[in-house]
């Protein structure tokens, strides 16, 4: 092959054009997956510092609510397995995503309890709901998060409803109610993992089966 100025312009077009769609393909990826993931990570690591340090619900659903607004457009702010779960059922996100979102969850809560000392005072044990108290008092955030998701709560309430719907949660039933926060506080085997992680398959589908339709509201 006779190799010609214009065959190596052509060879360095290619190239760079390569490089350039290998870029962007990057980009992209981390945009769409691990931004959010590493989201749901910091916002995890907060959430359970509240949980762990403040020991008041008020606090735990406050800082959910501002989470909402800072990181809502980045990763939708779930900062629960259970919540990720429950939108998975309802075909809301990935399940790759999902997935890394859990692990970020996991990883956070972790961290918050090796840290926790350093900011303030951990109780020597903590405390779960029974099975009834953890399924059921998380019903009141999963229905809300998927209204919020289905957009039956407008965008500048749904910060407020989503923390006051934990908050109600918690203070009813006094559990959890966040499988990565009961792992950070030393309660893996607890119900506050497997009954949230239940409670969310049921209150998405209860909530799906009798929500308003796209054309009955318009």
């Amino acid at each position: 092959m006779l190799v010609t100025p214009h065959t190596v312009n052509q060879s360095i077009d290619l190239q760079y054009l390569n490089s350039e769609g290998y870029m962007k393909k990057n980009s992209l990826f981390a945009g769409q997956v691990v931004k959010p993931a590493f989201a749901e990570f910091v916002g995890t690591f907060f959430l359970t510092l509240a949980a762990l340090l403040a020991g008041t619900p008020y606090a735990v659903g406050l800082t959910l609510a501002a989470f909402v607004y800072g990181i809502g457009d980045v990763s939708g702010s779930h900062l629960n397995p259970g919540v990720t779960i429950g939108l998975l059922v309802h075909r809301s996100l990935p399940i790759g995503n999902g997935m890394l979102y859990i692990i970020g969850q996991i990883v956070g809560a972790i961290l918050a309890h090796l840290v926790g000392n350093l900011v303030g005072h951990l109780q020597p044990s903590y405390q779960s709901a029974g099975v009834f108290g953890e399924f059921f008092g998380f019903g009141f955030l999963m229905l809300t998060v998927v209204a919020v998701f289905q957009k039956n709560v407008p965008k500048a309430g749904s910060g407020i409803a989503i923390g006051a719907a934990l908050a109600a949660g918690l203070l009813t039933t006094k559990g959890v109610l966040n499988p990565a926060v009961a792992i950070g506080m030393g309660l893996a085997s607890s119900p506050a993992t497997w009954a949230v992680a239940l409670s969310a398959v049921v209150f998405t589908i209860i909530y799906q089966l009798f929500s308003p339709k796209e054309d009955s509201r318009s």
